[in-house]
């Protein structure tokens, strides 16, 4: 998977996803849309796609606008049933919608949440609750183990034994980034997964490394 599928519609919703953005906020947008930021999306498809995996209820940790990662993942994957995007930014909530105005229909949803604080609440229970958790932003929060740790009781609204997708990188520069990695062996020690399905690493156009894992 090399590209995002651009389509007259997408256009149409990232121009008014765009337009309603308030002067404040507008760099941040920009900053998502960076060439880095959909190089690391692709490279979660790609790799999913070799994997033979079909996720079908997402939760996003930290998922910004997702104006990337909800299209490539709704137009690569028919077993998407839902993607829930838990953001702690409270102006990210109405541009991500404009962004993914056709998903929101099909089941993208945004709650506003600190995840390494409050368990989330995807909808649904028993086998409906979320099969993939996907982090591209582990750099910006304490280890992913303190999640999982969070959401095991009393009530899991995870599945027992969900997928994780796992990005962070070595780029310590930024004040935001508390918890960056030097290789993808300390993600995956990080975050306690047991069995990993696919780790490696990619040096982006902006020049930091990222480190991604994928397993249980």
């Amino acid at each position: 998977m090399e590209y995002l599928k651009l389509t007259p519609e997408l256009v149409n919703d990232w121009k008014n996803a765009l337009s309603a953005s308030e002067p404040y906020v507008f760099k941040r947008v920009m900053d998502s849309m960076n060439q880095s930021q959909l190089e690391s999306k692709l490279w979660i498809i790609q790799e999913l796609i070799k994997l033979d995996i079909k996720p079908k209820r997402v939760a996003m940790l930290a998922g910004w606008f997702a104006q990337y990662t909800v299209p490539l993942l709704y137009d690569n994957f028919e077993s998407i049933v839902r993607i829930e995007n838990f953001e702690i930014d409270r102006d990210v909530k109405k541009i991500s919608y404009k962004f993914n105005k056709r998903y929101k229909e099909e089941g993208y949803t945004i709650k506003i949440k600190n995840v390494m604080f409050d368990k989330i609440q995807p909808k649904g229970n028993g086998q409906e609750d979320m099969d993939t958790i996907i982090n591209c932003s582990c750099e910006h929060m304490y280890p992913m183990w303190k999640f999982k740790e969070l959401n095991l009781t009393p009530i899991p609204r995870i599945q027992k034994n969900p997928l994780y997708i796992l990005q962070s990188s070595n780029d310590n520069q930024h004040e935001d980034h508390i918890n960056c990695v030097d290789s993808e062996e300390e993600l995956i020690f990080q975050s306690r997964i047991e069995h990993v399905m696919y780790s490696g690493s990619k040096i982006l156009a902006n020049k930091s490394t990222r480190f991604m894992v994928i397993g249980k």
